[in-house]
């Protein structure tokens, strides 16, 4: 019997120093970006008088049409890799057919067990060798234990601007919502990746890309659409334009959402508060088509459907047209791009 009781101490206290050296190394690496970091400075190109930006939540290239996800009450961690190749092949595919001057793209790998450790930045770089292409993190764990039956491991991954025009500074702005220690070791740290430019008339306009918080514990939606605001009413002070694309995890106003996209326990879009943006612009988003599908099972079992991908554009900013172009059937990730045609 003491032998048996000592076996059962030695394997608790084996667990238990497992579990102290496990957030030891998640501490001592954790990723702590500054309030703002300098991504890029230098001389830049001139903006024409009118652009295409085109938003797109890639899903790293492992959330298709044949996915389920686990967060969203799913079973699957990720698919296998033959498909994430095929995914990535058709991101590119479609990404090239639009055709556009500015991209913003969310959940863009660099080096993930997710998505088999693809950088994928490199093949924007190698698919669009005339672009200037910019990246922040906006998730960096070097190990992420869910679920505990496949944990998700490595993640490096974040946000990219590509652009036809080289920008005068890239900078990334840290959003101050934070998940609780120590679950914030393993999560999300958002940020908004914002690019500056010239344009012809001696002008300044910001194109910015932001990935908002999804599975809010309490007011982090909330603390990130107020630094967005200030941002913003501090670049309308000073005369700068500005355009924000992304995937904000929250409807627009004017969209009314439908019971099954309100009836879901793991994920459920909450309406973006627009009463501090409207100060300094308006929300322009595409009324007639659905823009994200959720992940709690494969496409073909019909999911429920929302509108989280949109803009906000100042008012130094003129809006040509606005709409969902590509990534039919959700095919080859759970969000469809956006387009926007604008005039400076």
């Amino acid at each position: 019997m003491k032998t048996f009781l000592k076996i059962i101490l030695w394997v608790l206290a084996a667990c238990v120093a497992a579990a102290v050296v496990f957030l030891a190394i998640g501490a001592v690496t954790d990723f702590r970006p500054q309030e703002r970091e300098t991504v890029y400075e230098g001389r830049g190109d001139v903006l024409p008088d009118s652009l295409k930006v085109v938003t797109w939540n890639i899903g790293y290239g492992g959330l298709g049409d044949d996915m389920d996800f686990f967060y969203d009450g799913g079973a699957r961690m990720r698919c296998d890799e033959e498909r994430t190749v095929e995914n990535l092949s058709g991101i590119i595919g479609v990404l090239k057919a639009l055709d556009a001057d500015v991209y913003l793209l969310q959940e863009v790998d660099e080096c993930s067990r997710r998505s088999y450790r693809i950088n994928q930045l490199e093949l924007l770089r190698r698919a669009f060798p005339e672009y200037h292409l910019y990246f922040a993190y906006n998730y960096k764990s070097f190990f992420v234990p869910i679920p505990l039956s496949e944990p998700m491991g490595k993640v490096a991954g974040g946000v990219a601007i590509l652009t036809r025009f080289r920008p005068d500074r890239v900078d990334r702005l840290a959003y101050p919502s934070r998940f609780p220690f120590p679950v914030s070791m393993f999560n999300l740290k958002r940020c908004l990746l914002s690019a500056t430019f010239s344009t012809a008339g001696g002008d300044t306009v910001v194109i910015g890309n932001t990935h908002n918080t999804a599975y809010d514990t309490g007011d982090m939606r909330i603390q990130e659409t107020a630094f967005l605001a200030s941002y913003l009413d501090s670049l309308s002070c000073s005369g700068v334009g500005a355009v924000l694309g992304g995937d904000w995890n929250q409807y627009p106003p004017g969209y009314l959402p439908s019971a099954d996209e309100l009836d879901n326990r793991y994920f459920t879009v909450a309406p973006l508060d627009t009463s501090l943006l409207k100060r300094s612009g308006r929300i322009v988003y595409d009324a007639g088509e659905k823009t994200l599908r959720y992940l709690d099972r494969p496409f073909r079992e019909g999911p429920a459907q929302s509108v989280t991908d949109y803009f906000f554009i100042s008012e130094e900013v003129g809006v040509a047209g606005v709409g969902v172009c590509g990534n039919e059937g959700f095919r080859y990730a759970d969000h469809k791009p956006v387009e926007i045609n604008i005039v400076l």
